[in-house]
C-alpha cells in the first residue's frame, strides 16, 4: 500500500513539472507581446508623425559689408610742436590748453636781458641802421652819395633787421602756425634749455593718420573705399588720401593715408582708434547665416526653403563672405522662407515641425 502511495506522489510531481513546462512558452510569448506593444516610438517615427522641428526666416534684402580693421593713431592735419632755442627761465605764458591762437600770437616770453639773446645791442643796432638807410636815401636823391654807399647802407640795414627777427625769435616764442593749443609742456619760472619741448599747436578740425596694410590686402585698396574712424563711443567719417606704391621695410607693410572728419574738435590730438576701411558693400544683397549653406557630394551649394511645410532642397550659388553671413547671388528671392535651425535632421520631402 505504501509503494502505490509513494508512486502517485511521483506521478503527481512529473505530472506537475510538465505542467509547468509547458506553460513557460505562453507566459514567455505572452510577455514578449506586451513588451512589443508598449515599445517607444523611434525619433525617425516620431518625425514622420509630427515633422521636424525646425525655426524658419524670411528672405529679405540687407546690407552686406565687408571691411578691414586698423589700429591707427591720429594728429591733427597739421600739427606742430615748439623747442626752446636758448636757455633761461619762462617769464610768461600767455596762452592755455585748448585755447585757438592766431599765426604768429606770442606764446611764450622768455626775459630780453638774456645775454644769449643780446636782444638790446640787437634791437640798438637794427634802428642805427633804419636810420642810416633812411639818410642815405635823401643824400643819394640830391646826388650827395654813389650807388655803391647807398647800396651798402641797404645792406647793413637788411642785416641788421634779419638779426633783430632772430633775436626777437628767441625770446618771444610766436605760433609758427593757427590753431589749438593742444599740450604745454613747461610752467612759468621754470627753466629750460636748448631743445626742450615746449607746446604743441593742432589744427583738429580734420585729423590725420597712417595705417600699415598688408602686400595680401593693398590690391584691395583704393581712394574709393569707404572709411570710418572709431575712437571710444566716437565715430568719423575718414577718407583715404595717399596709397603706398612701394613696401615700407621697417613695417614690412605699405603706408596708407587717412583724414577724419573732426569739425567738432571731439577726437583731441595723439589718440589710437580703429580705421573700418570698406572694401566691399552691397546695400541691397541678399544674405544667409554660414551654417544654413550645406554642400552635396558633388560640391554643390544648397539650402533648405519652407514649401507648404514640407522641406524642399535648393541650390544656391555663394559670393562674398564674412565671419558668419554668406551673400548669396543666385538661387534665393525675397519673400523664400529659409529654414535656419534644425538642417541637420532634414531630407527633401521632410514634414516640417515650425517651432516659434
Amino acid at each position: 500500500m505504501e509503494n502505490v502511495k509513494s508512486k502517485m506522489k511521483n506521478v503527481k510531481g512529473i505530472v506537475g513539472i510538465l505542467f509547468i513546462l509547458c506553460l513557460i512558452p505562453f507566459v514567455v510569448g505572452c510577455g514578449r507581446d506586451g513588451g512589443e506593444a508598449n515599445a517607444p516610438a523611434s525619433i525617425e517615427e516620431i518625425h514622420r508623425q509630427q515633422g521636424v522641428p525646425v525655426r524658419l526666416q524670411t528672405v529679405e534684402y540687407q546690407r552686406f559689408a565687408q571691411e578691414i580693421d586698423y589700429s591707427i593713431s591720429v594728429s591733427g592735419l597739421r600739427e606742430t610742436r615748439v623747442y626752446a632755442r636758448i636757455s633761461d627761465q619762462v617769464q610768461s605764458i600767455n596762452v592755455r590748453i585748448v585755447q585757438s591762437v592766431a599765426q604768429d600770437a606770442i606764446v611764450v616770453e622768455f626775459p630780453e636781458n638774456n645775454p644769449q639773446a643780446n636782444f638790446h645791442q640787437a634791437r640798438a643796432a637794427y634802428e642805427l641802421a633804419e636810420q642810416t638807410w633812411h639818410r642815405m636815401q635823401s643824400l643819394f636823391e640830391t646826388g650827395g652819395i654813389s650807388q655803391q654807399e647807398l647800396d651798402g647802407a641797404e645792406t647793413q640795414y637788411t642785416v641788421a633787421q634779419a638779426n633783430w627777427d632772430a633775436v626777437q625769435q628767441l625770446v618771444y616764442i610766436r605760433a609758427p602756425i593757427s590753431g589749438i593749443i593742444t599740450d604745454i609742456n613747461i610752467r612759468e619760472m621754470e627753466r629750460v634749455t636748448p631743445g626742450d619741448y615746449m607746446f604743441t599747436i593742432s589744427q583738429l578740425s580734420r585729423l590725420h593718420g597712417r595705417i600699415w596694410v598688408s602686400e595680401n590686402d593693398i590690391q584691395r585698396i583704393n581712394k574709393n573705399n569707404r572709411v570710418v574712424f572709431k575712437w571710444n563711443e566716437v565715430e568719423r567719417n575718414a577718407r583715404i588720401t595717399n596709397i603706398g606704391m612701394s613696401l615700407n621695410r621697417d613695417q614690412n607693410a605699405f603706408g596708407v593715408d587717412i583724414e577724419i572728419d573732426n569739425s567738432d574738435n571731439s577726437i583731441p590730438s595723439g589718440v589710437t582708434g580703429t580705421a573700418l576701411v570698406f572694401i566691399y558693400e552691397n546695400p541691397n544683397a541678399i544674405m544667409v547665416p554660414r551654417n544654413v549653406v550645406l554642400r552635396d557630394v558633388d560640391g554643390q551649394n544648397y539650402v533648405f526653403l519652407a514649401v507648404n511645410g514640407i522641406a524642399q532642397r535648393r541650390n544656391v550659388s555663394v559670393g562674398r563672405e564674412s565671419d558668419i553671413n554668406f551673400e548669396i547671388v543666385e538661387g534665393l528671392n525675397i519673400g523664400d522662407v529659409l529654414i535656419v535651425q534644425g538642417l541637420m535632421l532634414l531630407q527633401e520631402g521632410s514634414r516640417l515641425n515650425v517651432q516659434r
